[in-house]
């Protein structure tokens, strides 16, 4: 599996270089790099439109073939890994703390946890005095 994946980014990288290459060597509106490297040359071969045709469906073949490359690398460097959350990991290595009993807890008789003191004063709007006349 390693050597499939080697040769595969070995193609990707080629793809790429190849891809660069011929959107560079396609004309623009300002002459691109084809006029530097015999650009008449190509008209005299392909016709005043057959270089752009031809370099123009290169570039979406090249195209369409690294997005397919690039997806089934994507996969291949996803495939074989184990989808293992990192806090099931936690929990399953960390034994549960030792807690007491329910019944050995003091809750009290007035909801209020053990050792809580009492309000001294009641609230604001809460029986006593209030702030309307």
């Amino acid at each position: 599996m390693f050597i499939f994946k080697t040769i595969l980014i070995f193609i990707h990288v080629l793809i790429c270089v190849v891809l660069v290459v011929v959107i560079l060597l396609q004309a623009a509106r300002g002459g691109g790099l084809s006029g530097t490297f015999g650009g008449q040359a190509s008209t005299t071969i392909f016709g005043p439109r057959g270089a752009a045709s031809a370099l123009s469906s290169l570039t979406q073949y090249l195209a369409a073939a690294f997005l397919i490359l690039s997806l089934v690398l994507s996969l291949l460097a996803g495939a074989g890994q184990v989808t293992e959350s990192v806090t099931q990991k936690v929990l399953e290595s960390t034994p549960a703390a030792t807690l007491p009993p329910v019944e050995s807890l003091d809750f009290g008789t007035s909801g209020a946890p053990a050792g809580a003191a009492e309000p001294s004063e009641p609230f604001p709007g809460e029986g006593g005095q209030t702030d309307e006349p």
